[in-house]
């Protein structure tokens, strides 16, 4: 996943793209009125502890954390206030991005319903590869199930996929009551869900990543056979990580089953849009959690040392700290 901050590209959890306070559109950028807000460094995020929003500032050899009651009160901050509206508007926004800083551009996600971060072309050409496999299914009468991504992208390339896929398009301009020359309309739309698809591909490999730490737990217990202390707290996180990991499932498995006819699509396809961008925020935000755990773990190789013992003990805080009273997520907003 390619994101805007290359500190986050692999997490794909950008900070809004600093926009600048001069000559910046209040409507789409924080640009705050309060001088406080000019702090240099200042920026907002959720402190890690409560997961309120705050204002970070330096103070002196510190950074101080400002709950924002703390600020509309001290400073005087009417919520009717271009500064209060934007609060507002930070506490939306940090759930699909880490940091805020004033003069930054507001999150896609609240302006207009886009994703505020970029994927990789890889994960566009499996997304329209999927499509692409529906629509020759469709066209042939026979269901084609390939869960192999390099053989997904072979078969897409394939001339006589090629040219099946054509025929779907001419077809699918005839259901929708079109004339064959006007099937590039057809083509286009198709395109449309791919782009928004491919946002669901990048979190797919995101959370392969979550999967890969609940691999090395595993082998985790599987090292640490004779240490009865360790293989207790493993145990442990393994239950702590069953409710969010089944959540990631499902939540998967909605979208697989929502999106499994190209021409259901079709016929609703705004609401389709709103649905898959739904469930891209939804998975987007639950996945911020884990990121700070995943380059922890990305690369290690599990033994009976004391960095994996480390890993261990953070791995229980982490689930600890956000999953022992299970969350249920929402999915209305």
């Amino acid at each position: 996943m390619t994101s805007v901050d290359d500190t986050h590209a692999a997490a794909g959890t950008t900070p809004a793209q600093a926009g600048g306070q001069a000559g910046a559109d209040p409507s789409t950028h924080f640009i705050f009125v309060s001088k406080v807000f000019a702090l240099p460094g200042g920026y907002f995020c959720l402190a890690k502890d409560t997961g309120e929003a705050v204002f970070n500032v330096h103070l002196g050899d510190v950074w101080g954390k400002i709950p924002f009651r703390t600020m509309r009160e001290t400073f005087d901050i009417d919520e009717k206030s271009q500064d209060g509206r934007l609060l507002g508007v930070v506490e939306k926004g940090l759930k699909f991005v880490k940091e805020i800083r004033p003069g930054d551009s507001i999150p896609r996600e609240l302006l207009d319903g886009s994703a505020s971060w970029r994927v990789d072309e890889q994960h566009l050409l499996i997304a329209r590869g999927r499509l692409t496999l529906q629509l020759v299914s469709w066209i042939s009468g026979k269901d084609e199930i390939i869960t192999d991504r390099f053989k997904l992208l072979q078969m897409v390339e394939d001339p006589q996929t090629k040219a099946k896929t054509q025929e779907a398009f001419a077809r699918l301009a005839r259901q929708f009551g079109l004339p064959e020359e006007r099937k590039q309309e057809m083509i286009d739309k198709v395109e449309s869900l791919a782009r928004e698809l491919s946002y669901i591909e990048a979190l797919r490999d995101r959370y392969g990543l979550v999967q890969k730490i609940m691999s090395s737990l595993g082998q985790a217990r599987r090292v640490f056979k004779g240490d009865n202390t360790i293989q207790s707290d493993i145990a442990r996180m393994q239950a702590l990580a069953k409710v969010p990991i089944a959540n990631f499932d499902d939540a998967f498995n909605q979208i697989d089953g929502q999106c499994a006819e190209v021409m259901a699509m079709l016929r609703s396809f705004d609401a389709q849009v709103a649905f898959i961008r739904r469930m891209r925020d939804e998975l987007h935000t639950n996945l911020m959690i884990w990121d700070e755990l995943i380059e922890d773990w990305n690369g290690h190789e599990v033994d009976k040392g004391p960095e994996t013992e480390g890993l261990l003990k953070r791995t229980y805080q982490f689930l600890a700290q956000h999953f022992l009273i299970s969350k249920v997520w929402s999915r209305n907003g």
